[in-house]
């Protein structure tokens, strides 16, 4: 059994196979996740590997905020995910004060899912703190928080926002944390001892062996397929947190080696600098960019290139001191040596990734890595690594901490933990917002059926003279009422 009044740190790594299989049995019959929006649109991020990891023994839900105030929920069928499904309740508030108002309606939409389904005994696993609501007041057998960023560490959250994701990590029974970072922030900021680190992994076996690839991405690339020269590839999202600067200084230093960026561009939330940056980018003839590609030909990508890189911004405390992100492993276990700006986590694989201080440094450790030039020693320390980070281990880890934790009755969250958290006052400003929330309109009765008034008019008829009454009758009363 784990200890889990203690921080589990991922430096305590099992041996690459699982060594327990975690059998939910008659304590739990299906996982919610409280996400944020946009789940149809991501990259295949840790929530996609931990829910479908959880469907392979439970039914999953993937709550999604997204639908008007007013709009009914509704459940489709994840088709990429077997035993997945997604439901769409109401969306969130960008106010806290809001949440408590919103939350009773989006936690009755999640409750009545709950009923028709027939889910009695669920696990939360959470994300998104704006739910915070629906988290608490629903009742589970387990809380889980999946802490995959450090919200501490981002600018601009105010008070309110803070206080409300501080109890939504300390109402759970576990903190998933997805780096030492968060861990370490967690402890600082909240009253949370319960905390297992468990860093992004990988589906080891899906990037370790070479893919052929659909599409036309290929020739895209095709010219920097010859013997004599080098591909460097990153592969993701492609937003704020990376350092074009860093990008155009490797270019233009390394013209034998060809860069290849595969992914979304969030390019709306790029600064001008970052903007002008990547246009210019455009014009480097050893540049390349391939949008977003499908998930399934990453592996393929990977494997026909040289080198990995990760380059991403060397001023941002969210990326330096808590950055541990999938790609990392993934580009490792597709046989890549990695090179990637400072992210404090990654120096717990160095064996599989190379962190570098500062772009004059990855600009020379570009120069030295190569899949072609690298040692066996190498290959096998980094394959090492892969194999023990897969998330089929990591499921195992979360497992053997969680089952001594799952209640043997569901519960509501700790309430009064959240009024405490959050401020009375604030508390109470929250629920007198409840008297303003919108009618609905005039709330008709529902028609009753002629023949259901005929039963319950029977029914009201004394036993003694029932009984004396012809059988067809007495059949209307039971059929129609009973």
């Amino acid at each position: 059994m784990v200890d889990t009044e203690t921080e589990i740190r991922s430096a305590e790594l099992p041996s690459p196979r699982p060594t327990t299989q975690f059998a939910p049995g008659a304590k739990l019959d299906s996982v919610y996740f409280f996400m944020w929006p946009g789940w149809r649109d991501e990259l295949e991020s840790n929530r996609w590997h931990w829910s479908k990891r959880w469907a392979q023994r439970l039914p999953v839900v993937l709550i999604q905020p997204e639908l008007p105030v007013g709009e009914p929920a509704r459940a489709v069928p994840e088709h990429r995910l077997a035993n997945v499904e997604l439901l769409s309740v109401e969306k969130q508030s960008d106010d806290a004060r809001d949440w408590l108002a919103s939350g009773l309606r989006q936690a009755g939409q999640i409750a009545a899912h709950m009923a028709f389904r027939g889910h009695r005994h669920p696990v939360f696993w959470f994300y998104n703190p704006h739910l915070v609501a629906p988290y608490a007041l629903l009742p589970a057998r387990a809380r889980v928080f999946h802490a995959t960023e450090n919200y501490f560490h981002f600018r601009g959250l105010n008070d309110d926002w803070l206080n409300y994701y501080r109890y939504a990590i300390e109402a759970g029974d576990l903190a998933i944390c997805c780096s030492s970072g968060v861990a370490d922030a967690l402890i600082k900021h909240t009253r949370q001892r319960k905390l297992l680190t468990l860093p992004n992994g990988c589906d080891f076996f899906k990037y370790a062996r070479p893919t052929a690839a659909p599409g036309d991405w290929p020739a895209q690339i095709a010219d920097w397929q010859q013997p004599a020269r080098r591909l460097a590839v990153y592969a993701g999202n492609i937003n704020y947190r990376i350092d074009f600067d860093l990008i155009e200084a490797l270019v233009a230093h390394h013209p034998e080696i060809g860069f290849v960026f595969a992914g979304p561009l969030d390019f709306y939330n790029l600064s001008d600098g970052q903007r002008s940056a990547w246009v210019r980018l455009q014009r480097r003839s050893n540049f390349r960019t391939l949008g977003r590609i499908p998930a399934e030909d990453i592996p393929a990508l990977y494997w026909r290139c040289d080198v990995g890189i990760i380059p991403y911004r060397f001023d941002l405390p969210i990326v330096v001191e808590n950055g541990f992100p999938l790609k990392a492993l993934e580009m490792a276990a597709a046989g890549l040596p990695v090179v990637a700006s400072l992210m404090k986590p990654l120096r717990e694989i160095a064996g599989a990734v190379t962190v570098v201080a500062d772009a004059e440094a990855f600009c020379a450790a570009l120069a030295t890595h190569s899949r072609c030039s690298r040692g066996e020693a190498e290959r096998n320390a980094a394959e090492q690594i892969c194999r023990a980070y897969d998330y089929d281990i990591l499921f195992e880890r979360m497992a053997q901490a969680l089952e001594p934790l799952i209640s043997d009755a569901c519960r509501p969250a700790d309430l009064a933990g959240l009024a405490e958290r959050i401020g009375l006052d604030s508390y109470m400003e929250a629920l007198t917002r409840l008297a303003h929330i919108p009618s609905t309109g005039p709330v008709r009765p529902p028609r009753v059926p002629f023949r259901c008034r005929v039963g319950a008019l029977l029914l009201r008829i004394p036993p003694e003279i029932r009984l004396a009454l012809p059988e067809p009758i007495r059949r209307v009363s039971r059929r129609w009422f009973l």
